[in-house]
């Protein structure tokens, strides 16, 4: 199946979760943040990137403001999720900026290599051992089985002067949340938020380090 949205198309099958409401908020988040860093240059890794929209969305709008240097990894643990995240990037001509990779979470990568993480979990808060999409909604215990695991990658791979970008969910246990993001991040900063009639989601910032 193929489907356009805002100019970036993603090429996916009935295993992969599509570009929906929490995916436009870290794109908008992330956006956001990168229009203020200093930084012409910078490594960028997704971690459940599922289509590749959130990466793909972001390089098109930082490589037409001239960006120097950016170098991006795309890393899912779903086959079908790789598979449809390589075919997206190249259908739009970004296959010299990217690399797909297929591992659980960022334990491929080595530490303290990256400057800017994204992810955007899985965070209902229930265990479904279903498919491959399946997977890709389940958060497990209060939405935060695999927050946590993304988060924890996400601080081990972080290099000097990181930031970590994600989405969080009224339906996840925030007060969890927030003790880690305290314990972790020289800042915290809550970037855009959309209330929808079951939950409030927001994307959301971490600064490890001296970040700009």
């Amino acid at each position: 199946m193929v489907s356009t949205l805002e100019g970036i198309v993603t090429i996916f099958n009935e295993e992969v979760y599509i570009p929906s409401d929490d995916t436009f908020i870290i794109v908008e988040g992330a956006r956001y943040l990168i229009e203020r860093l200093a930084e012409r240059r910078f490594t960028l890794v997704e971690i459940g990137c599922g289509t590749g929209y959130v990466t793909i969305s972001v390089l098109k709008n930082v490589l037409n403001k001239d960006l120097l240097n950016v170098y991006a990894v795309l890393i899912d643990i779903s086959p079908c999720a790789v598979d449809s995240a390589s075919k997206s990037v190249k259908v739009n001509e970004l296959d010299t900026y990217v690399d797909i990779v297929q591992c659980d979470s960022a334990s491929c990568l080595r530490g303290e290599s990256m400057k800017l993480i994204l992810f955007n979990p899985p965070y209902l808060p229930v265990e479904d051992y279903g498919g491959w999409l399946a997977k890709s909604w389940s958060g497990g215990r209060e939405g935060l089985v695999v927050w946590n695991e993304f988060f924890d990658d996400s601080l081990r791979v972080c290099g000097r002067d990181c930031v970590i970008v994600f989405v969080i969910s009224s339906l996840q246990n925030l007060g969890k949340v927030l003790q880690r993001l305290l314990s972790n991040c020289k800042c915290v900063e809550i970037l855009v938020c959309e209330s929808f009639f079951y939950e409030t989601v927001c994307s959301a910032s971490c600064r490890v380090g001296e970040a700009n």
